[in-house]
């Protein structure tokens, strides 16, 4: 697939952002958990942070394919800071634009697209939570274990229980009885604020819910999801392709680069291949969601696909590596640690339902 010249623009645009800016520090906030709070800001300058709020909000309402292309090229680089800024677009800003009564989005949406709020997605299949509710209110208490973007202390969307339905709503950054604990414990994605998150008698004004059947709202931004998770599994491949190219044309062994080896040029030929394979299926789905068709099995085997290609390009690249694959002075280790992480969140049975109803017998 061959993009527009606005697109060409964009991708350079933030592949040089990533390398000059993000690459900078991005060994240093993994190693502490920092999460990227400068590096947030100056996309959001850029207007990334506004990809799917409308113009009338102050965003700039980019289509799937250029969205798509920002989570690509930040996680060659830094796939946490794509999951921050994926999280805060598909999973946040999208559903309050496209399901958000009008005090939602007046509220939340004009301060998402300038970065003055990160929003953050609550796990559905995280959830240890009840509630009750009252004529006006919901009373919420129990915990999440998984709160993107928990450390930027911003309201949050999640999918909660009540009287045998599933209501999404979002819930207020500031609210006393929500406390959130860093996650120290997850495998990789250090600097991308995750938490967890506790309700303690929470009060939740039924204002709050976001119109809508929540089985239906979640089905639509899961399929959203699928294309953006995708597509950072996508910049996490070709990194790490590109970085064991990169170290097999250095490294050297009996005398020649281990490049010209046999089984290491087999190993980088069935990555390339995954990977080309990965970026029609992401591309292509996105392009039909641009046009207005249904895109949901397309994200579905988009997402299947590209959970199963990271993991095993990953794990190539650090053999191509050797032992050195599993240190943390090259990035590959990075790579194979992010990748466990992006290829389970948000991820559920939606997308092996939607292969399996697709089919004809």
């Amino acid at each position: 697939m061959e993009f527009n010249k606005e697109i060409v623009l964009l991708q350079n645009e933030i592949k040089k952002f990533a390398k000059d800016v993000i690459a900078e520090k991005v060994d240093e906030f993994d190693k502490q958990g920092i999460f990227p709070v400068e590096n947030i800001k100056r996309l959001a300058e850029m207007g990334i942070l506004g990809g799917t709020i409308p113009e009338s909000f102050g965003g700039c309402a980019l289509d799937t394919i250029s969205l798509l292309v920002c989570f690509e090229e930040i996680s060659k680089v830094c796939p946490s800071t794509a999951l921050v800024i994926a999280t805060h677009n598909v999973l946040f800003s999208y559903p309050l634009a496209k399901f958000g009564n009008d005090a939602q989005k007046k509220l939340y949406l004009p301060r998402a697209a300038t970065g003055e709020i990160i929003g953050g997605f609550a796990e559905v299949g995280t959830n240890e939570v009840k509630t009750s509710e009252n004529t006006d209110a919901l009373v919420i208490n129990g915990k999440n274990h998984i709160l993107l973007n928990g450390v930027a202390n911003g309201p949050f969307i999640t999918f909660l229980e009540s009287n045998g339905s599933l209501n999404g709503l979002v819930i207020d950054g500031n609210n006393a009885n929500v406390k959130r604990n860093k996650k120290d414990n997850i495998i990789g994605m250090h600097a991308s604020g995750i938490t967890q998150v506790e309700f303690d008698n929470c009060i939740i004004s039924k204002q709050n819910l976001i119109p809508g059947a929540g089985n239906e709202i979640l089905k639509e931004i899961t399929s959203f999801a699928n294309l953006a998770f995708a597509a950072i599994n996508l910049g996490i491949c070709q990194a790490a392709m590109e970085n064991a190219i990169k170290y097999a044309k250095e490294r050297v062994q009996f005398s020649t680069p281990i490049i010209n080896f046999g089984m290491v040029r087999e190993l980088i030929a069935d990555m390339a291949t995954k990977i080309e394979a990965m970026r029609l299926l992401v591309y292509d789905s996105a392009s039909i969601r641009d046009s207005g068709k249904d895109f949901v099995r397309g994200a579905a085997i988009a997402r299947y696909f590209s959970n199963q290609a990271v993991a095993e390009i990953t794990t190539n690249a650090i053999q191509v590596y050797g032992g050195y694959g599993y240190m943390k002075d090259y990035p590959v280790e990075r790579y194979f640690r992010d990748a466990q992480v992006s290829r389970v969140l948000c991820s559920s049975n939606i997308e092996t339902e939607e292969l399996i109803a697709s089919q004809t017998i």
